[in-house]
């Protein structure tokens, strides 16, 4: 009981300071958002909601954030969500801005991706630090979607001189060098996986072909026209969204079920 009650205070917690963050970046990117196409048309840069107003109530998602951390959370939990805002800050606020370094952009906003597993991991009174090779295919999870992202994006837009003034990240991108990054990235995720595989469980190994088919679905869908990647909230009007989503699970769970089977036929292969 008290683990779940630990994870749902945790869930609403990062939740929280998702939304702190995403404030602070819709505000900040409400003068870039009037070079794009559709974000035009949201509340800020059409000038239906105050720049003060959503300051104000990002400002109070943060604190209420903390405070409920703090005194409801293991220490490393709340550190952990506290790094979630410090890099939101980072991501969005200058001097630092950091989504606007080519590259970089995707490198640093995709650590949010182990940040949130460790607030998870610690939610759960886990006493040590998570796996290295759990934090990195979390890490490169990430850069394979955000980079996804950007090559939506680019894709969409269809003009260098318009993207670079709507991002300036994109001032360097191009589409070969955003998918080939791509590459780079799903191929990080896959070494991690293995080294799972060898090191924890040799059970993931039964999840291996679902997670390839998603990756393969999901970088498909990014070269389509008007693709849902460059708003991911998109995905939850596609059923093969929740398919993999659904799959991905029962196969996790089932994995978990056969591992010390798959263990004892190893030992005796062996």
């Amino acid at each position: 009981y008290e683990n779940i009650k630990l994870i749902l205070i945790a869930l609403l917690c990062t939740c929280l300071a998702s939304s702190a963050n995403y404030g602070i970046n819709e505000l900040i990117d409400s003068e870039f958002d009037k070079h794009h196409p559709v974000k035009k048309k949201r509340p800020i840069p059409s000038g239906k909601i105050s720049k003060k107003k959503v300051f104000v109530g990002s400002l109070l998602l943060g604190v209420i954030t903390a405070v409920i951390s703090f005194f409801f959370l293991p220490i490393e939990a709340f550190f952990a969500i506290l790094s979630l805002m410090v890099m939101g800050f980072l991501y969005n606020v200058r001097p630092f801005r950091t989504k606007e370094l080519t590259y970089i952009d995707v490198i640093s906003e995709s650590i949010n991706n182990p940040i949130r597993f460790i607030i998870g991991w610690y939610a759960m009174q886990m006493v040590f630090f998570p796996p290295v090779s759990f934090i990195i295919s979390f890490w490169a999870f990430g850069a394979f979607l955000m980079a996804c992202k950007r090559l939506a994006e680019y894709r969409f837009i269809n003009d260098p001189q318009k993207a670079a003034k709507y991002r300036k990240s994109f001032k360097y991108y191009t589409e070969e060098n955003l998918i080939v990054s791509i590459i780079g990235y799903i191929s990080l995720v896959s070494f991690s996986l293995a080294i799972i595989c060898i090191k924890y469980s040799i059970s993931v190994i039964l999840a291996v072909p679902v997670f390839i088919a998603s990756f393969i679905w999901y970088f498909k869908l990014t070269l389509k026209k008007d693709s849902p990647a460059k708003e991911p909230e998109k995905l939850l009007k596609h059923k093969e969204f929740y398919f993999f989503t659904i799959l991905t699970i029962i196969v996790l769970v089932l994995a978990k079920i056969l591992n010390p089977y798959l263990e004892f036929l190893l030992k005796i292969w062996s």
